[in-house]
């Protein structure tokens, strides 16, 4: 006689009898049929149904839905729809795209402003020349600017106050 614990013990009757008889909302089974061939009958019965059990038919789809067929079409259709009735535009989106486009316009104001602004200066001072890059408006401001003082007797051409422009040259030329 074998140990193993297999189906063999249960068609000569030493298996568990409360499983032996079936439920009552289950069919009998004819009783040309092995016990063992019954228990498995019933455990299928018991168990509840998942997924692999249903049958592989096409959904109905509700009237007013898409798909004018009666089926959805899969997979790709599902998401055609889900895109469908996505918002165009979410709040969440909003709240993040505001602060980038500000942010991308403080870059690009700030960008302009330093190419407008800016100005390529020549600056002689007692015969040494230097080319520089200013903000300022005036003479006045780039002599302040590079720490230049200029006395009552100096000549400065262009005068104090004339304003600057890109290209300019300015002489400071102290006398003696």
């Amino acid at each position: 006689m074998s140990n193993s614990k297999g189906s063999h013990r249960a068609a000569r009757g030493r298996g568990r009898t409360a499983v032996a008889t079936p439920p009552a909302a289950s069919p009998p089974a004819p009783a040309s049929v092995p016990l063992h061939e019954r228990l498995t009958l019933v455990v299928r019965a018991v168990r509840t149904p998942t997924v692999l059990d249903t049958p592989l038919v096409p959904r109905q789809v509700r009237p007013g839905a898409s798909g004018a067929t009666g089926t959805t079409g899969g997979r790709a259709a599902a998401r055609r729809a889900a895109r469908r009735r996505k918002a165009p535009v979410r709040p969440e989106s909003l709240r993040r795209l505001v602060p980038q486009a500000l942010v991308v316009a403080v870059l690009a104001g700030g960008t302009t402003a330093f190419v407008v602004c800016d100005k390529a200066v020549t600056l002689d001072v007692d015969g040494t020349p230097r080319t520089l890059h200013t903000f300022a408006d005036d003479v006045d401001g780039l002599l302040d600017d590079q720490g230049v003082t200029v006395a009552a007797h100096d000549t400065v051409v262009p005068a104090l106050g004339s304003p600057l422009a890109d290209g300019d040259a300015v002489v400071v030329r102290p006398r003696r």
